[in-house]
């Protein structure tokens, strides 16, 4: 028996040492995200960036290459893309950019349910802003646009819903396993006046190569604007 032992922790040393000679996993496939604003003075402080916050909300740091989009003096910006590298994406994940989806996302809502619970979600916001101070980190007084669609990575597939505060608003969505680009859409159904029901959906892969509409900061729970590449808009709302 002692001699079964032994050949026992033997064979779970060899698998040990095996696993640490496994080579880490392949970071996650590039993003290039092509944005769409209205017409801006393309001063040489205008930036177009991804940004990740932290524990309680808190700046974590600025990701994306999309640079500064000045140009010569009287021009005008109205279209610029971000690329997301695939090493930046997957340090993110092991930043506290990473945490519990319920509780995170979902603070402060009524009604909530997710499947599976325990999932986590790490998001890249995007955001237009002058940055005046050169630092490359947008702040409050600095930003001009923003979209509520964002790149986003689920530890696994998971949905969701709930019921906003003030019971005004429903979301609901549904997220795929690792970075998707998820879009955000508003529609106020003319039989509920003043009601408003919200999608935050991955899109399909093909669809991730569409322009997103970045607009003046609004509320994400009621603001409507147009669909991902889209020209819609009105009063049925869509992906913002």
């Amino acid at each position: 028996m002692k001699k079964m032992n032994i050949i026992r922790l033997g064979g779970v040393g060899a698998l040990c040492a095996l696993l640490t000679a496994c080579p880490s996993p392949p970071p996650p496939a590039p993003m290039g995200l092509t944005f769409t604003f209205p017409d801006t003075p393309a001063v040489d402080t205008l930036r177009l960036s991804g940004v990740a916050f932290g524990a309680n909300g808190q700046y974590l740091q600025t990701i994306g290459y999309g640079g500064y989009l000045g140009s010569s003096p009287g021009n005008v910006a109205n279209r610029a893309n971000v690329y997301l590298d695939g090493y930046s994406l997957q340090n993110l994940q092991k930043t506290a950019c990473l945490s519990p989806f319920k509780g995170g996302e979902t603070d402060g809502m009524r009604d909530v349910v997710v499947s599976p619970e325990n999932v986590q979600t790490c998001n890249v916001y995007f955001v237009i802003y002058n940055d005046l101070n050169r630092n490359g980190q947008p702040e409050s007084t600095e930003e001009l646009y923003q979209t509520h669609s964002i790149y986003s990575y689920a530890s696994e597939a998971f949905t969701y819903s709930f019921t906003s505060a003030d019971g005004r608003t429903t979301e609901s969505g549904a997220r795929r396993k690792g970075w998707s680009l998820v879009a955000h859409e508003v529609r106020q159904p003319s039989a509920t006046p003043g009601r408003y029901v919200v999608t935050m959906n991955s899109v399909p892969e093909a669809d991730e190569r569409l322009s997103v509409r970045l607009h003046e900061p609004t509320n994400r729970l009621i603001s409507q604007g147009t669909p991902l590449g889209g020209t819609l808009g009105g009063t049925l709302g869509g992906a913002k």
